[in-house]
């Protein structure tokens, strides 16, 4: 996420529903500012947000008053200049609002009813199988019954106890590619891994029975249960893994499974860690170079026997005997496990999935189900008819590509009649020599272009337009809702908007279907626009928006990009308050930080001899690197506290400090000083911008009158 967003996004983090209500039809103005009015609603619900559990006093309130009138009298400032007219904020507000209004245009009861169902179902894993029918992505009544009988047929003769697995993978039985590998069996699966039907029917039939035929996008599946489970939770786990298949010849095999015990024989002699053995002798060369470690995974995100294996580590740091999948010998090691998440943990990841599912639609319907009847919705199917005499072939036909050849005296680019109707002719390329070169190659660019060449074109058809002239008199209404009337031509211009390649049916029917998206399309748009009248809260919280946005791009050009970009301003600033970026006392001193006592008399012996730094470290880390670690550096009190007090050059008593021993080589103390621009232009970079910004809103409070009513600030409760 970008600064504008953070910033935006925590000053107008959602405003919980129902805040308003309190306040009814009586909202009375707080303030004005510049002779504008702001409600009481809207300092309040400000307020409340960013003092949720603090009691409202006086004294609360007038503190938070001067941060609202700085805030408005900078959105003021912002309006006066215009900046909330130009294109640039009104698409990027119009942005923030399609996220905002997404919640309000579904059926939130019915959305939270599926989160909670698929949170409880998510507590259980189910192992099932299947035979899938598939079906064309546009299939014709025919193909739909065809389908039917065939999956209905094959569930009688599993019913009548034939093999599951062995129908599946008879003539005539599943369509599923991976039914020659599986029998149909799909292994363990949870909530949100499934289309959102075959979900269903898993969960709902019962261990050992066979479900009903059921329809999802791929076609008519039957579903047998063989067993469920309570959900395993999550595990990160490292691995080490030597390749070999069963493609592999034997003595291949044989010397795989001899080096993944030697690996592991390593490893329970403390010969090796696991990260040095993943990096030596692991063959996953994406995992290798990480110590072997694998994202965090749940069931059905990796292969059975790999899961099983992780999961049935107990606890951290635990390391598997080796076994063997289809890919080959692995020694696992458990990193972290993560038990099923509360409700709670786990509703905003599948808030977000939901919406992004199937599901989502279900909550769409039932919303519009229930607009339509709250704005009385009254359908004329009878004056479609003539909509659908407008209609020709080629409404099905938008988007068909046809590909031709033809010489380049002959070719004229751009939109053409043809038998079939409109198109548009595009070059593609250019033969040479039987290849074909792209239009869009600079060695296409460098040839000569003759009238004889012979050239490669695509016609794109274009699809129906309907006829204006016999448009003209259709006016009469499709359909009306809460005072608003669809007639014949807005649902024709509708029409030619959506029309995309597809297999014909008969006109009534292709307008028949089309017309309830049109009428969904526009009673959705229709309450998108009412939002800020019907829901106050909506329009606070857009109102919140609206003047971030404002507030962040005018304070980012008078206050942050200022202060980073004025370096002349900046320098002037440093110059007038250099004393106020101090420097405390620094020591400037090598520290050894050693294992034990023992390795400290070796660094004093080693110092002794005249040597230092690196040195010392390089003759006492023969054995581990963690015996010695040397560090050069300039140092406050605060930083390192046991230097306090040291003020003589060499080296200083041993420290304990965490486990280990430290012994400062001190060289100098550097007294008290003024840090130089460089070193502290982060903190006086923000000090000069929170100069600048109060002098600017001491502009801003000379130019803009505020007028409080302090009455009805303290009717806050």
């Amino acid at each position: 996420m970008d600064l504008k967003a953070l910033f935006i996004g925590a000053l107008c983090a959602t405003q919980p529903l129902g805040i308003l209500a309190q306040n009814g039809m009586d909202d009375p103005v707080l303030m004005r500012v510049d002779g504008q009015p702001v409600s009481r609603s809207e300092f309040e619900a400000i307020y409340k947000k960013n003092n949720q559990d603090a009691p409202v006093t006086r004294e609360a309130l007038d503190e938070y008053l001067e941060l609202f009138i700085n805030y408005k009298l900078k959105v003021r400032e912002a309006e006066s200049l215009g900046m909330d007219t130009v294109q640039k904020f009104e698409q990027e507000l119009a942005g923030y609002r399609d996220q905002l209004a997404r919640p309000y245009l579904i059926d939130r009861e019915l959305n939270e009813g599926l989160i909670k169902e698929a949170y409880d179902r998510s507590r259980w894993e189910v192992r099932a199988s299947h035979i899938l029918v598939q079906m064309p992505t546009d299939p014709t009544p025919e193909d739909t019954l065809a389908a039917w009988e065939r999956i209905t047929a094959l569930r009688d003769r599993v019913v009548g106890g034939e093999d599951f697995a062995a129908v599946a993978q008879g003539r005539g039985g599943s369509d599923d590619p991976s039914v020659s590998r599986n029998g149909g069996d799909l292994g363990w699966f949870s909530a949100m891994q499934m289309v959102y039907p075959f979900e269903t029917a898993a969960y709902s039939t019962e261990i050992g029975e066979v479900s009903a035929p059921v329809r999802t996008r791929f076609g008519y599946h039957i579903i047998k249960v063989m067993g469920k489970r309570e959900a395993r939770g999550q595990v990160k786990v490292a691995h080490i893994m030597l390749r070999s298949t069963e493609q592999d010849d034997s003595t291949r095999q044989a010397d795989a499974e001899r080096r993944i015990r030697e690996v592991y024989g390593k490893l329970l002699a403390g010969e090796v860690s696991f990260d040095d053995a993943a990096l030596r002798y692991s063959e996953d060369e994406a995992t290798s170079t990480k110590g072997g470690e694998l994202p965090m995974f749940g069931t059905g995100k990796m292969i059975e026997e790999f899961e099983d294996v992780s999961f049935a580590l107990s606890e951290d740091g635990e390391v598997s005997a080796p076994f063997r999948t289809r890919f080959g010998w692995h020694i696992v090691k458990r990193l972290e496990y993560k038990p099923p998440p509360s409700f709670e943990q786990a509703r905003p990841e599948l808030k977000a999935k939901i919406a992004k599912d199937s599901r989502a639609e279900v909550t769409r319907q039932a919303f519009l189900a229930r607009l339509l009847q709250e704005y009385g919705y009254v359908p004329y199917t009878g004056n479609l008819k003539a909509v659908s005499a407008l209609l020709d072939s080629n409404f099905f036909k938008k988007g068909t590509v046809l590909m031709d050849t033809l010489l380049r005296s002959d070719l004229q680019e751009g939109e053409f009649e043809r038998e079939g109707g409109p198109y548009r002719r595009e070059l593609t390329g250019q033969l040479v020599g039987g290849q074909l070169v792209n239009v869009r190659s600079r060695r296409y660019d460098d040839l000569e272009h003759a009238p004889t060449d012979t050239v490669i074109v695509r016609d794109v058809h274009m699809g129906w337009s309907y006829d204006r002239k016999k448009a003209a008199k259709l006016t009469k209404p499709v359909a009306t809702f809460d005072g608003v009337s669809l007639d014949q031509r807005s649902l024709l211009d509708y029409l030619e908007r959506v029309q995309q390649r597809e297999r014909p049916v008969p006109y009534s029917e292709v307008v028949g279907e089309r017309f309830g998206d049109f009428v969904d399309e526009r009673v959705l748009q229709h309450e998108n626009d009412k939002l800020e009248e019907k829901y106050p809260e909506f329009r606070l919280l857009m109102k919140e928006y609206r003047d971030g946005i404002l507030l962040f791009e005018l304070t980012d050009e008078k206050v942050w990009s200022r202060a980073v970009e004025d370096s002349a301003g900046l320098e002037a600033y440093y110059d007038a308050h250099r004393l106020d970026f101090m420097w405390e006392p620094r020591f400037k001193a090598t520290l050894y930080e050693c294992a034990d006592s023992g390795t400290s008399s070796k660094v004093r012996s080693l110092y002794r001899k005249g040597k230092r730094g690196g040195e010392i470290a390089n003759e006492l880390n023969t054995t581990s690197a963690l015996n010695v670690r040397v560090e050069e550096g300039l140092w406050t009190a605060q930083e390192k506290p046991y230097l306090q007090g040291v003020i003589e050059p060499g080296l200083t008593n041993n420290f304990e400090v965490d486990g280990r021993v430290v012994i400062a080589d001190l060289q100098e103390v550097l007294p008290a000083a003024p840090k130089t621009l460089e070193e502290a232009r982060g903190s006086i970079t923000a000090a000069y911008q929170d100069h600048l910004e109060k002098v600017w809103v001491d502009e801003l409070k000379a130019k803009y009158p505020v007028v409080v009513d302090q009455d009805v600030l303290y009717s806050i409760r």
